[in-house]
């Protein structure tokens, strides 16, 4: 790591005062449907659809993954996941590995040149046996954060009530219905039932759910660590509990965000802070303030929580005096869980959704606001990625591009500065993107290419939804294999992809032809397979608020060994 952040670090810090702070917000398992300003009737999201009046919002902006882990890969390094090995599939618990320490984050190459770093939020991109893949390593000065997602494995609380610590969460569902959670918390915790937790229940929740609530039947049990809560620098990291308390992780979560960017706005030196929510990822939880106040059920819950935290974040920015000085980036690591249903997102008028190549899957709400540099109020149609951050980043800050690797991401500067949102003809922006499915493990798996309005599907497959989805294709059961006869979209005519067009038709020879140039183009890139890292594992490697848990070299007792709290 040392050796990356010395190669960026030849600009200097003397241009670093006059360089924009950076805020990246992202969101999880989120449509891209599911805001108020793309169109959701019933979600409560004031903030965010102020940011989109601010600033510029992207009609066609894709994640590098339709899951969490190379999502954020992609994210963070302006790179392809399986460059970096962040693949097939997401770290859990007993990942031994995570992101190498020869990758460059955004959060590297602006502490190189006098950043102020700091993450808050789900990680999920590796912890390791000595905590040495935490955020911590790879540019950021400090962190307080859950390292993956907070059904890994599923919590026993997610509700505020006055009358207890808390209730417990919604079941799973088909074809995961064990991905849940207790909903008496579960055998070996303290969770004690009161009247008014029984009183909410009856008023949320199904009557299955509710039968299993009042006889005590645990729905699932895991031999899994609780969830972590970190918080520290390099110097002094610490879980600080475990269990995470979700009914008040909102409110941990924004206090460290907002008084980072008061203590940075403070200082000589510009800031960068990256918030990765824990909503809208399954299982739902509100705390205090958001239990049962919105239409859209406790989904909408959720949701309004993150547009309040990225609103107190916002209005320290702007108390701060820092808002005109500062790059707003907002979006989500891939499409919504269909397979939670009315407790899942909502991919709008797209196909399918997580964990697949259809657009719902990868196509993902965008903002970013910069005042006087970014126009407000525009749509912007261009093709773009959340792997371009990187780019457009690095080309803002005048920092250069790492020259010993194959960046995927591309400046988007010639449109997000456009007063209409386009990019001048030849400008160098992107107008193709990849689409590599979840379970990525060669060449094969390029699923789908998309080039300007047209993207053809090699192969599709359905994801993270029950094998009754009313939509076929987006079952998890579904796969077409490789298609003996691609299928071939128009995207403007046709967002949902349902109306197939021949793509043996002359007509379309030159989009074809272009489609699979790219495609060949893309396959002999430099370095698109490094080693996988998700693929490796030791129970032993779970994080534990007690090291003295890990003196007997024995995974089976962690469960029980690892708490800081009762419940």
């Amino acid at each position: 790591m040392k050796s990356t952040m010395m190669l960026l670090a030849g600009v200097g810090t003397a241009l670093a005062a006059e360089r924009p702070n950076v805020i990246i917000f992202y969101a999880d398992d989120m449509g891209y449907g599911d805001l108020g300003c793309y169109g959701h009737p019933m979600s409560d999201t004031p903030n965010l659809d102020q940011l989109a009046k601010d600033g510029m919002r992207f009609a066609n902006i894709y994640t590098s993954s339709p899951v969490c882990s190379p999502s954020r890969a992609g994210l963070l390094t302006g790179r392809y996941q399986m460059r970096s090995g962040v693949y097939p599939g997401v770290f859990g618990p007993t990942s031994s590995s995570g992101l190498p320490h020869n990758e460059t984050t955004i959060a590297a190459a602006l502490k190189a040149n006098g950043y102020n770093t700091a993450m808050v939020g789900k990680w999920h991109l590796g912890v390791g046996m000595d905590w040495e893949y935490l955020p911590t390593t790879q540019g950021f000065d400090s962190w307080m954060g859950v390292p993956y997602s907070h059904d890994m494995p599923d919590p026993n609380l997610c509700f505020y009530s006055p009358g207890s610590p808390g209730i417990p969460c919604f079941p799973g569902t088909s074809p995961e219905p064990m991905h849940t959670t207790c909903p008496t918390g579960a055998t070996d915790t303290e969770f004690e039932a009161t009247e008014v937790d029984k009183e909410l229940v009856k008023q949320l929740y199904t009557d299955e759910y509710r039968r299993g609530f009042e006889s005590g039947e645990p729905q699932a049990t895991g031999g899994e660590v609780q969830i972590p809560l970190f918080n520290g620098t390099a110097s002094n990291m610490q879980i600080i509990q475990q269990p995470a308390n979700l009914t008040t992780l909102d409110d941990l979560y924004t206090d460290a965000a907002v008084n980072f960017v008061r203590q940075a706005s403070r200082s000589e030196k510009p800031f960068m802070l990256y918030y990765a929510f824990q909503h809208t990822h399954h299982p739902d939880y509100a705390g205090k303030m958001f239990m049962n106040t919105t239409d859209r059920g406790m989904f909408g819950d959720a949701i309004k929580a993150l547009d309040w935290s990225l609103g107190e974040v916002l209005s320290a920015v702007k108390e701060e005096g820092k808002e005109n000085n500062t790059i707003v980036f907002f979006s989500a690591d891939n499409g919504p869980s269909l397979m939670r249903l009315q407790r899942g997102g909502n991919a709008g008028l797209l196909r399918c959704g997580k964990g697949t190549t259809w657009e719902g899957g990868q196509r993902v709400p965008g903002l970013i606001k910069w005042p006087g540099h970014i126009p407000a109020g525009v749509l912007t149609r261009e093709v773009a990625s959340t792997m371009d951050m990187f780019a457009t980043i690095m080309k803002i800050t005048d920092i250069p591009l790492p020259a010993n690797r194959y960046i995927d991401s591309v400046d988007m500067s010639p449109f997000i500065f456009s007063p209409d949102g386009k990019a001048a003809p030849d400008s160098g922006v992107r107008d193709y993107y990849f689409y590599w499915d979840e379970g990525v493990t060669s060449n094969k798996n390029l699923n789908a290419v998309r080039w300007r309005e047209w993207k053809v599907h090699f192969s599709t497959r359905g994801s993270h939804c029950p094998n009754d989805y009313f939509v076929p294709t987006c079952r998890g059961n579904y796969s077409s294999g490789i298609l003996e006869t691609p299928l071939l979209f128009n995207l403007h005519h046709d967002a949902g992809e349902q109306v197939p067009l021949n793509y043996n038709d002359p007509t379309f020879k030159y989009v074809v032809e272009k489609v699979n140039e790219l495609r060949a183009n893309h396959l002999a890139t430099q370095g698109l397979f490094g080693p996988s890292q998700i693929k490796k594992y030791n129970p032993m490697s779970q994080s534990c608020c007690k090291p003295s848990c890990k003196s007997q070299n024995d995974s089976s007792i962690l469960p029980s060994c690892c708490r800081t709290n009762p419940y």
